[in-house]
């Protein structure tokens, strides 16, 4: 199993990086990540068991389910479905206050590729590949509540 982890200071309030985080109506904004995150099931917010596609400008596609919120502290998922050569995928967003105006944020990811691929090789790509987002993905949340605040 490989882990993706990637932290860094954004100069902005514990709830309004949060907020930023989930709210998909800004999630464009900032997330250069994401071709498409489409709510599922009638769902119009997240929220524990709320199903989620997400389709990265990658062309990679994943469903997803929150399997945990705890506002302004932490979002997580699992994948419920996704590419053919991932086993599993896990993901948390935290976000913890350094002081008022501070927030210390982390993103962490675990992935475990599927035996028919070579493990060694494809969990070291989809390291390569996850971590490049994470880092990306953390860079814009940044500045979008850096910009904003």
């Amino acid at each position: 199993m490989a882990i993706i982890e990637y932290e860094l200071t954004i100069n902005a309030p514990q709830a309004a990086v949060y907020e930023a985080s989930q709210d998909y109506s800004v999630r464009y904004q900032w997330d250069p990540f994401p071709e498409k995150i489409e709510l599922l099931g009638g769902a119009t917010e997240v929220g524990i068991g709320v199903k989620t596609l997400v389709v990265a400008k990658s062309g990679l596609s994943m469903e997803v389910e929150f399997v945990q919120l705890a506002p302004p502290t932490t979002a997580a998922i699992i994948m419920t479905k996704g590419p053919a050569f991932i086993k599993s995928f896990g993901g948390s967003w935290v976000f913890k206050p350094i002081n008022a105006t501070s927030t210390k944020a982390k993103f962490r990811y675990s992935i475990k590729t599927k035996k028919w691929a070579i493990p060694v090789i494809s969990e070291y790509v989809a390291t390569l590949y996850f971590k490049k987002a994470v880092i990306a993905r953390l860079a814009g949340l940044k500045k979008y509540c850096e910009q904003s605040a």
